[in-house]
């Protein structure tokens, strides 16, 4: 399952919600770029706020 959304201040960013069993991952890339950035939601977590931290320092969740 998986949901996409787009930040309006960073347009050229795009992030999709992708929940693997039990656990909620963000994945985000850049326009034109074909490498995607990953981290895993905590609950506590909003996904805007993952994504901001996906976008000052990109990472990959294993």
């Amino acid at each position: 399952m998986a949901s996409t959304f787009v930040i309006h201040a960073r347009r050229d960013w795009t992030f999709q919600l992708v929940l693997l069993g039990s656990r909620l991952q963000l994945e985000g890339w850049c326009d034109g770029d074909p490498n995607r950035c990953s981290a895993w939601v905590d609950p506590t977590q909003t996904p805007h706020d993952v994504a901001d931290q996906l976008m000052r320092q990109p990472s990959c969740c294993l």
